[in-house]
């Protein structure tokens, strides 16, 4: 009875070495996989490593939420500004537009993507006024604001830095500008901020240069998932 007892001890030892050694071994090739050298053409568009995202919420006309869950599955091009910018924001819009539209070429790439346009003024564009707005540059463009706090909740995450200054005196107190980011951020389909697209911008190369980068999320992801 003794041996026998001494038999279950250690096979179940010897079972919970080897799960032990299976998991360890997965994070490490897991892990290892992360940081798999992107080609040198895509360095100045990735980051060294991608953030996982945390929780937020932002609010879209007819109560449409912008949550962490709405940016997976897709790969999303963000970009932070406001409606009543007079010169980025529209500029760089039309040039996202105009990528997108590159893209239609290739409808499998396309359907996997979405535009998000999240003000960081509040108190100038509600949730219609930026679906209005969004919509005018593609049907692939969504717009988002939400309170102060739950904007920078996701600019912090981001990366993102903006800036309300107080109108000119004199003039309304309504007119006042807002400095921000003329870079687009990319979030992959895993939620993960990824990389960037920055100035000048070019519709050509951001078509391109995605195609690239997804491939290189794919490969980055097959590996990932490959033990051997």
């Amino acid at each position: 009875m003794k041996k026998r007892g001494l038999f279950f001890i250690g096979s179940f030892a010897l079972i919970l070495f080897f799960t032990v050694a299976a998991a360890a071994f997965f994070a490490w090739k897991t892990n290892s996989n992360e940081h798999i050298k992107a080609p040198e053409e895509l360095e100045d568009y990735l980051f060294w490593q991608a953030k996982q995202l945390g929780d937020f919420t932002l609010i879209g006309a007819d109560n449409q939420r912008l949550d962490l869950d709405s940016l997976k599955d897709k790969w999303s091009f963000v970009f932070f500004g406001y409606t009543q910018c007079p010169d980025v924001c529209p500029m760089t819009l039309a040039v996202l537009g105009s990528a997108f539209t590159l893209l239609e070429q290739k409808p499998d790439i396309h359907m996997e993507i979405q535009g998000i346009f999240v003000s960081v003024d509040p108190k100038r564009d509600s949730p219609e006024r930026l679906r209005e707005y969004a919509s005018y540059f593609g049907s692939e463009f969504s717009g988002f604001t939400g309170s102060t706090e739950q904007i920078n909740v996701f600019t912090r995450q981001m990366g993102a830095l903006y800036a309300v200054h107080d109108a000119e005196p004199g003039d309304d107190p309504d007119t006042y500008l807002v400095t921000h980011n003329s870079a687009i951020f990319l979030v992959d389909p895993r939620g993960r901020l990824y990389g960037r697209f920055p100035p000048p911008l070019d519709a050509q190369n951001i078509a391109d240069t995605f195609i690239k980068l997804r491939a290189f999320y794919k490969e980055q992801d097959d590996k990932r998932w490959s033990l051997f």
